[in-house]
């Protein structure tokens, strides 16, 4: 377990080093939000009821992110946090709770978040290489995964998978996609199926948004990105019509808690992209774990809420 501390905070280092040397500024971010804290699945968030007010543990800083962006012209900034998912059960994929490193960028569009994932993921993998914790039979791996970087459409993946338009990869459709191609960066999939403020493709008439999903061996979707819509039109008819806006009223959340943030646009339209990179999953590729609390120093049992080292 040492030896995978040390890995876990070197790789940590990695991470932000790389950010530094891209100009991302580190900013903290709230842990409790009045909004949902959810990008797209309302029904696992943790709620809070605090002095008669419903809150939630926070799942994504993205609209904090986008919202600092944009109220102080900060360019491009980067955050570290606890994600809480109240997930049915922890299994080898998923946790009720996780580190989420999330980043936001001022005038970037879809290609330039997939030029920096995988230069990001490079530079992760090479670090790892030179770590003395690296296990053993993972050199070879890392060292050919470097060579197979692949971008690919949803519609391509799809067709890969023989899979309907429309239906969301699953776990084994992600590691199907992997085995064949190493890492790959799924691109555009369809608006129906992802966050409501992802921006829409324009000019092809494709239902698509502007989004990547980047896929790792082991630990599948370890990246989450998207360029952000900046039509405030769009973006207000789109979160009318969201499942994840008619999840949050189901809920109890205020149906309001979204217009400071549209508001904001009005007045500033700014262009932006930004991601979110479970840490937990990079770690558990670069290891080459198959369970990913395997990975993780103090794994939560999601059927009582503690870690098993509290038990043990």
């Amino acid at each position: 377990m040492r030896d995978l501390i040390e890995f876990r905070a070197a790789i940590a280092d990695a991470v932000f080093a790389f950010a530094r040397r891209e100009g991302f500024v580190e900013v903290d971010t709230p842990e409790i939000t009045p909004g949902t804290g959810a990008c797209e699945n309302v029904p696992t968030v943790f709620r809070l009821d605090f002095l008669g007010r419903l809150q939630f543990l926070r799942q994504t800083a993205q609209l904090d992110l986008e919202v600092a962006v944009i109220r102080w012209g900060i360019p491009r900034l980067i955050t570290r946090g606890r994600s809480f998912r109240a997930e049915p059960r922890a299994d080898g994929r998923h946790l009720c709770e996780f580190l989420l490193i999330e980043a936001e960028a001022r005038d970037w569009e879809l290609k330039d978040l997939v030029a920096h994932e995988q230069r990001l993921v490079r530079w992760v993998i090479e670090t790892a290489l030179e770590h003395p914790a690296l296990p053993e039979g993972r050199r070879s791996r890392l060292e050919h995964d470097l060579r197979t970087f692949h971008v690919i459409s949803y519609a391509e993946a799809i067709r890969m998978l023989d899979k309907p338009w429309g239906e969301d990869l699953s776990a084994a459709d992600e590691a199907r996609l992997t085995e064949r191609l190493g890492i790959v960066s799924v691109v555009r999939y369809p608006r129906e199926i992802k966050f409501f403020n992802m921006l829409d493709t324009r000019g092809d008439g494709a239902a698509t948004v502007e989004c990547c999903d980047l896929l790792l061996p082991f630990a599948g979707e370890t990246f989450g990105s998207s360029a952000r819509e900046y039509d405030v039109t769009i973006l207000r008819q789109k979160l009318l019509t969201s499942s994840m806006y008619r999840q949050l009223l189901d809920a109890g959340g205020a149906p309001d808690v979204f217009e400071p943030y549209i508001r904001l646009l009005e007045r500033n339209p700014v262009r932006r992209a930004g991601y979110g990179l479970g840490f937990d999953r990079l770690i558990q590729y670069l290891w080459g774990a198959a369970d990913v609390r395997s990975v993780i120093p103090f794994p939560v049992d999601a059927r009582y809420g503690l870690s098993y080292a509290a038990v043990s």
